[in-house]
C-alpha cells in the first residue's frame, strides 16, 4: 500500500468518525472543519506547555487555516 493510499485511508476514517460523532450533537455543537497535523503536539514542546495548555503563537497558522 502506498503512502498516499494510507494517508487517504486515515483521512477517510477520521472523516467517518467525525460524521458519526456529529449525529450525536446538535447543529451548533457539530464539528464543521477539522485537519490532521503532520506532527504530534507534546507537552513542553512549542505548541503545548508542560501543563497541556495551548501556546497560541505557534499554532495560530493551523487555526487560521481552518477559518479560511
Amino acid at each position: 500500500m502506498s503512502a498516499l493510499t494510507r494517508q487517504r485511508c486515515v483521512l477517510d476514517e477520521v472523516a467517518a468518525g467525525v460524521a458519526r460523532a456529529n449525529t450525536q450533537l446538535s447543529l451548533p455543537e457539530q464539528i464543521q472543519r477539522w485537519t490532521l497535523l503532520d506532527r504530534e503536539w507534546l507537552p513542553g514542546g512549542m505548541e503545548l506547555t508542560p501543563t497541556m495548555k495551548l501556546q497560541r503563537r505557534p499554532i495560530a497558522s493551523e487555526i487560521e487555516a481552518l477559518y479560511q
